[in-house]
């Protein structure tokens, strides 16, 4: 690797008969070619060229070594070719990381319609509540629950990440509807926890305290919202998830928002990706259709009370 200055200044010069001429094509002085070539004639311990004011002619051992060297130096070129067009082009894996409520709620179908629009992009996609190295784990793009504290990452504010009650109708027929954050601690609230932490996650309310939430009564717990609201719609509780991951099962009618006036609108969602520095054009393209995708959504953008307001529960016993 020491000698691939040297290389390339030997083989240029002999292509194109003059120090001159093969300084042009390399962007250097005349000068450095001539210094890359003397090193190079130093390493090898042999004269490359015949020298004289007039003249430059290869000798034996300099045209046996450039028939050795134009074949691998071909193949450099050719790789080099080959990196630049896949670069540009719209093709190759994507390693994409996301909370799980967001990537399943939102990213898993946008990727979805991406792929259809770029047949020949691959994308692993990984979902994870866990704030990563994205880095070390060769993430392209992340979508994460606040800000990574990373100067080389473009950090892209996309929505709030709401947490919103929600029972299913029986339940709440059998049970009762909660009107005060104090009328909790009579229903069985569904908790999330995390992997080696004895302590269930807080609940994520406007008035609710910590110790208040702590206190709240409950019979299971998971380490994923999915199957929290899974028990939700079966009718085991109440829980407390974020919107986007539940607002299919609104729609649905298979759950109804509660307390919405205590929805949390404090955590903001993130879209992370390295500096925009010699971004491949897939990565590129895929960070411009989700910013645009994410932009266009109502679901995202529209205050939680509003959104939430349609499919409030109507008591049929009153």
């Amino acid at each position: 690797m020491k000698s691939l200055k040297g290389i390339t200044s030997f083989v240029c010069v002999a292509i194109h008969g003059s120090f001159a001429k093969a300084a042009q094509e390399l962007g250097v002085s005349a000068v450095a070619v001539s210094k890359n070539v003397a090193t190079l004639e130093q390493q090898l311990g042999v004269r490359l060229f015949q020298r004289t004011t007039r003249s430059l002619k290869l000798t034996v051992e300099g045209q046996s070594y450039l028939e050795q060297c134009q074949g691998p130096l071909r193949e450099l070129e050719a790789a080099q070719v080959t990196l630049q067009r896949n670069n540009s082009a719209l093709s190759g894996l994507i390693r994409v990381t996301s909370v799980t409520p967001f990537g399943l709620g939102f990213i898993a179908p946008l990727l979805r319609r991406f792929q259809a629009l770029h047949p020949k992009v691959q994308i692993q996609l990984h979902l994870d509540d866990a704030v990563r190295d994205m880095v070390s784990s060769s993430y392209d793009i992340g979508i994460r629950v606040g800000q990574l504290k990373d100067a080389g990452y473009i950090a892209r504010p996309i929505a709030p990440m709401s947490f919103v009650v929600c029972g299913s109708p029986g339940y709440l027929s059998q049970h009762g509807v909660p009107h005060r954050l104090a009328d909790l601690s009579r229903h069985n609230c569904l908790r999330l926890n995390r992997v080696g932490n004895l302590e269930s996650m807080p609940w994520f309310l406007q008035g609710l305290t910590e110790t208040m939430s702590q206190a709240l009564p409950s019979d299971f717990s998971c380490n994923a919202f999915a199957p929290l609201v899974q028990a939700a719609c079966a009718g085991q509780g109440l829980v407390c998830a974020p919107i986007p991951l539940v607002m299919s099962f609104l729609r649905a009618g298979q759950l109804k928002p509660l307390l919405t006036e205590h929805v949390s609108t404090d955590l903001l969602v993130y879209l992370h990706y390295p500096s925009r520095k010699n971004l491949p054009a897939r990565t590129r393209a895929l960070v411009d259709y989700l910013l645009l995708e994410f932009a266009g959504e109502a679901d995202l953008h529209t205050q939680a009370k509003t959104l939430l307001e349609p499919y409030l529960f109507v008591d049929q016993a009153k």
